[in-house]
């Protein structure tokens, strides 16, 4: 108990102390001017990467923008994915009369005429080949 008393009478000290006249306004004077010359002392990226760090805090994204984020890329990917793979309703066929013929004479070629289902009115389409067709000898020197 005798630790409470003694800090009941400093505290009864210090009621009646005042700080001099002006002493709030030098105060903040002194503490920016001591603020500036610790940040000069730090190293620029030090103060760099606190700044950008303090800029980042305050940016919070919803969570509801991760969703619509989400949400976007799997429609995209799935536009992606569907405008690549073939049309269900146009199927590529060769005609018959392109397998070779069993007489000597040359078949003629044909095109792949691609069909189309008759449900839909669509014109007919026609698929190309990966490389271009040619009757040239494969090793022509």
């Amino acid at each position: 108990m005798n630790e409470l008393s003694e800090i009941q009478k400093l505290i009864r000290l210090k009621r009646y102390e005042q700080p001099p006249e002006g002493y709030f306004d030098d105060f903040l004077l002194e503490f920016q001017r001591r603020q500036r010359a610790e940040m000069l002392r730090r190293p620029l990226w030090q103060i760099a990467w606190e700044r950008a760090n303090l800029w980042l805090d305050g940016f919070r994204v919803p969570a509801f923008a991760y969703a619509t984020i989400l949400v976007a890329a799997v429609g995209i990917t799935t536009l992606i994915v569907n405008s690549q793979s073939p049309s269900t309703a146009v199927v590529a066929s060769v005609s018959p009369s392109s397998a070779p013929a069993l007489s000597g004479a040359p078949a003629v070629p044909t095109a792949p005429v691609a069909q189309v289902s008759s449900s839909a009115n669509l014109p007919p389409s026609y698929s190309l080949e990966k490389r271009p067709v040619s009757y040239d000898a494969p090793f022509s020197f």
